[in-house]
């Protein structure tokens, strides 16, 4: 097991599973919002998770990943709240809403202002799955078989949606410095 604290949890440790909710809290909110803008459902999934995780503690001996476990719980909690969600608002509205919101983006701290805007540009061109790909990797520092696992595909396809979204990433961002 790669996290010490999911095993104090299993044991009825209530601290550990304060400091583990802590840890996570950030990290599935800005996950969430790579799905949709609506902060209520992204904070209602995370606190399912978390009550989840807690009411079935005693079944948990068998994740050898706490974080890839985590995750792939919250993305399906979460996306079946959109659809829920989104059913809802279709029925009242009568128009189909938008579900996958590209808000937030994957950037670098240390690279200048211009190269930021000009990522931010072509990460907005990636599909949805591309820029999920790339947030689970690079930011959640996922290994490919987690990130195939969450997005319910073979390693080797996640291989090519990385590769396809890096070689866009890099072909956008060297034609904007080109137009810049």
């Amino acid at each position: 097991m790669d996290n010490p604290i999911f095993q104090h949890i299993i044991n009825g440790d209530t601290d550990a599973y304060s400091g583990l909710y802590k840890e996570y809290y950030r990290k599935f909110y800005n996950y969430g919002r790579k799905f949709t803008s609506n902060i209520h459902l992204i904070e209602d999934s995370i606190q399912e998770v978390f009550l989840d995780l807690w009411k079935r503690r005693d079944k948990l001996a068998h994740v050898t990943s706490p974080n890839f476990y985590l995750y792939s719980s919250f993305r399906y909690i979460l996306l079946r709240k959109i659809k829920q969600h989104d059913k809802l608002v279709l029925n009242e509205s009568g128009e189909e809403p938008i579900a996958f919101s590209i808000e937030n983006v994957i950037v670098n701290n240390e690279l200048n202002e211009e190269l930021q805007l000009k990522l931010q540009k072509a990460i907005k061109s990636l599909t949805g799955r591309q820029l999920e790909a790339i947030f689970l990797k690079f930011y959640e520092n996922l290994s490919y078989p987690e990130v195939a696992s969450i997005l319910n595909i073979s390693v080797k396809a996640t291989y090519k949606i990385m590769a396809r979204s890096l070689s866009a990433l890099k072909e956008k961002v060297m034609f904007l410095s080109i137009l810049f």
